[in-house]
């Protein structure tokens, strides 16, 4: 082979070379990166977004829901601080509450339907804001005792005076039906009640009265709801 041939030949292969380099270095990356979109743009749309896409990555903290089965809901709480309030100012004036706990259980009801007797109100045995204004501030009004004697008691007294009377009839105090309204039949049982126990005759349901009928007919009252 001449010079010039082999000199011509050595050219052709350097060029062809330089081509293949080219074409793999410069124009394969761009054909791949196609290739990487299109298959990522056939995946499904449901697949696990990657960490970077998740808020604060996998390893962020995400708080607990509120769901009130812990501590009580607000609503809830405020009435527990109100019965509480109520029965602190209650034991204060002389009445028997029971514990001051939050709770209006039968003896804490019979103690502010003893109250509200006292006060001339009418018989409600619940919880209330308005009542608890009227034991710190006093009443608004002045007292009509014979007015409210002719107000029927609320839902919450009525079940009171049905309980007393169950148990009444359960010790031999009465022997009519319980029917929750506080009739001379119910006040004479109560007065000889108490005098049999030795207690200030009074004639009204009391939170004394409760706890005491609590200890002898303890079944009768915890039948009050039904």
């Amino acid at each position: 082979m001449t010079p010039n041939a082999a000199r011509f030949a050595f050219l052709t292969f350097a060029m062809l070379t330089g081509a293949m380099g080219v074409n793999l270095f410069v124009f394969q990356p761009p054909l791949r990166q196609s290739a990487d979109a299109s298959r990522a743009s056939a995946s499904p749309a449901w697949r696990e977004p990657s960490q970077a896409a998740l808020p604060g990555g996998r390893d962020a903290i995400v708080p607990p829901l509120e769901t009130g089965a812990v501590k009580p809901m607000p609503d809830a709480q405020d009435r527990v601080d109100l019965t509480r309030a109520i029965q602190r100012e209650l034991k204060a004036k002389g009445y028997e509450t029971g514990a001051v706990d939050g709770v209006p259980g039968l003896v804490t009801r019979g103690a502010i339907m003893a109250y509200e007797s006292d006060a001339g109100l009418p018989l409600t045995g619940e919880p209330r804001e308005a009542l608890l204004q009227h034991i710190v501030l006093g009443p608004v009004q002045a007292r009509s005792s014979d007015k409210n004697d002719r107000v029927a008691p609320g839902p919450e007294a009525e079940e009171v005076i049905r309980a007393v009377q169950r148990a009444f009839r359960q010790l031999g105090y009465m022997t009519t039906l319980p029917d929750g309204r506080l009739n001379d039949a119910t006040r004479r049982a109560i007065r000889k009640f108490e005098l049999d126990r030795k207690l200030n005759e009074t004639g009204r349901i009391s939170g004394e009265l409760l706890a005491k009928l609590a200890s002898l007919a303890g079944d009768a009252l915890q039948a009050s709801r039904q």
